[in-house]
């Protein structure tokens, strides 16, 4: 038995023609932000400013990239910068010894380790053993 599947489960609410309610949200700081500069600076400063936040804000509200709208594209990446990062494994460094070209492993941890050396009779079993 087949079963019917929905269409445009992920879109938005339209609030008047094209405007979403994020979209409208998103207008409306803008303009309030444009209305606060426009008290606090002088004239010619508030056109220098409006003319660079209007494009920006009309860029946010009604951009898409990848078919995704800007401003969840913007929140996402204001998010990945401000949040802290945690990373679930430790950074190695290898560094060789100017002397004897050999590359150690320094690990950024405070334990100590026996270093274990190879001679020349142990290292030809072990190539003999993986040879085999």
């Amino acid at each position: 038995m087949s079963y019917q599947v929905p269409k445009f489960i992920e879109e938005e609410t339209k609030l008047m023609g094209l405007i979403t309610f994020n979209q409208l949200w998103i207008l409306l700081s803008f303009a309030g932000l444009l209305i606060i500069l426009f008290a606090l600076l002088q004239f010619w400063l508030w056109i220098i400013l409006f003319a660079i936040i209007t494009p920006l804000g009309l860029f946010i509200t009604f951009g898409k990239i990848n078919n995704q709208p800007v401003y969840n594209f913007f929140m996402s990446a204001v998010l990945h910068f401000w949040l802290p990062k945690h990373y679930l494994w430790q950074k190695e460094m290898i560094v060789s010894e100017p002397s004897r070209n050999i590359p150690q492993k320094i690990t950024s941890t405070s334990e100590t380790s026996s270093k274990k050396t190879l001679d020349k009779n142990t290292l030809d079993q072990l190539t003999n053993i993986l040879d085999k």
